[in-house]
């Protein structure tokens, strides 16, 4: 019985030594080159290229190497087994801080300040008003953003498939989108890739959300329809957007958001996974794997996460 990474693009040394030290008796495989495939039992992929899964038949478990999932549900003929994600609560922190950090940046004009910094320009203004906070996706991640922005006496709301009953917090269910977003000044998109979160965030749903509105995206480049967004942008029904995630990553040099005036771009950084956190998580569930008991963050297919 083995261990395969699927993890195309990077260098693997020190994350197969980790996993060694973890599992000392369990040979660690690295795609493409495999030994033996129909030993490999437990993959671990992120991004898999297509047709990577094909030879290990024996495979019983495929292993996310981070929270998102979407790149290994949308693999052509995925087999039927569980597949797993990571849930490590060291995220939750990093992106809550994330979140928040860019908010209090837009409302204290800290853009405008670094570039009159540049031009030698002194030109204070007061902070922007609006402390409406809407978070689409409930989960761990959501949350703890929705609980952070709380305790900083933010007005937070959060938007999921169902009502949650939250200390403090309003909640709205599948069908009240609208009525999430209309009065929030800020929309912070926590949503997974799915077929139904793919450009939930369109131009008719621009449309009823506030003049001015600030958009948070953190989640996937697919919940966005960048079309819509940029003429959004250019008409001011959105103020000012921040972008961590995009269609394309690394974003291409000739995309027009590089350059965009009121456009925040970071390199998909605002909560990235502690690679100890994620190797043991990564092992328990293998030994639980070999020992039938039931395995940790396991995956609902049809729900996407």
């Amino acid at each position: 019985m083995s261990i395969l990474l699927v993890i195309p693009n990077r260098n693997l040394d020190k994350l197969v030594a980790k996993f060694q030290l973890l599992l000392p008796n369990t040979p660690i495989e690295v795609w493409p080159n495999v030994k033996e495939p129909l030993a490999v039992e437990y993959i671990i992929a992120w991004q898999p290229p297509k047709g990577s899964f094909a030879p290990f038949t024996n495979c019983k478990v495929i292993a996310s190497f981070g929270a998102g999932v979407d790149s290994i549900l949308d693999y052509q003929d995925l087999p039927k087994i569980p597949v797993t994600r990571i849930v490590d609560n060291t995220l939750a922190k990093d992106m809550s801080r994330y979140v928040m950090t860019h908010i209090l940046a837009y409302q204290h004009r800290l853009v405008s300040y670094f570039k009159q910094q540049d031009a030698l320009q002194w030109k204070p203004k007061r902070a922007r008003a609006g402390n409406k906070v809407t978070i689409l996706g409930a989960g761990q991640l959501g949350l703890a953003c929705a609980k952070l922005l709380k305790l900083n006496e933010f007005d937070v709301s959060v938007w999921s498939r169902t009502q949650k009953s939250l200390d403090g917090i309003n909640s709205y269910s599948i069908d009240e989108l609208v009525d999430a977003v209309n009065d929030a000044d800020y929309i912070v998109c926590l949503l997974p890739a799915t077929t139904d979160t793919t450009h939930i965030i369109n131009q008719s749903l621009l449309n009823q959300t506030k003049k001015g509105v600030v958009l948070i995206n953190v989640s996937r480049g697919s919940t966005v329809d960048e079309k819509s967004l940029l003429a959004s942008l250019e008409t001011g029904q959105v103020g000012h957007a921040v972008l961590d995630v995009f269609n394309i990553e690394p974003l291409p040099a000739e995309h027009p958001f590089w350059q965009h005036e009121q456009i925040t771009i970071t390199p998909h950084c605002s909560a990235l996974s502690n690679v100890d956190t994620v190797t043991e998580q990564l092992s328990e569930n293998y030994l639980r794997m070999l020992a039938g008991k039931p395995l940790l963050n396991v995956v609902n297919r049809e729900l996407g996460y």
